[in-house]
């Protein structure tokens, strides 16, 4: 019966692990400094506007590491960051279309690292808005962010 639960609990540990290494979140702010540590006076690293996805690796009194789609590792203030699902642009350039296919017309043309807020997920498709409000349809092979 022991042996049961120690089993139990590892799998209920590594589970929770796993989930909590895979949150996802976005800058809810205009423009977020990731700083080199978890300080105010610490170097900036890069800057990212409104609705930049990040994955959460660890946190520490307010602060979150994190790690971008290009694989770059900083921190940023917890407080920065919202819980809405975003995705960015990991392509030179796309079309944002005006019906999930990829003969839609275009509407928003996007560049490699723009961000956007993700308003409903379709198979092989993502409807995104801007900071500004355009909506369109992106192929979702050409986004970063939509890990659970």
């Amino acid at each position: 019966m022991r042996a049961a639960f120690r089993i139990l609990l590892a799998v209920m540990v590594l589970t929770f692990s796993a989930s909590a290494w895979a949150e996802m979140r976005s800058v809810r702010v205009k423009i977020a400094n990731f700083r080199e540590a978890p300080a105010e006076s610490a170097d900036v690293l890069f800057t990212a506007d409104r609705y930049y996805p990040v994955k959460i690796l660890e946190r520490k009194r307010g602060w979150v590491r994190i790690r971008d789609f290009e694989g770059e590792i900083a921190w940023v203030a917890e407080r920065l960051l919202g819980s809405e699902k975003a995705v960015v642009v990991v392509v030179k350039q796309t079309a944002l279309r005006d019906r999930p296919a990829s003969d839609g017309a275009t509407v928003i043309v996007a560049a490699w690292s723009d961000s956007f807020v993700v308003k409903q997920v379709r198979a092989g498709w993502v409807l995104v808005a801007s900071a500004a409000g355009k909506e369109g349809w992106v192929s979702s092979s050409a986004v970063w962010g939509l890990e659970p």
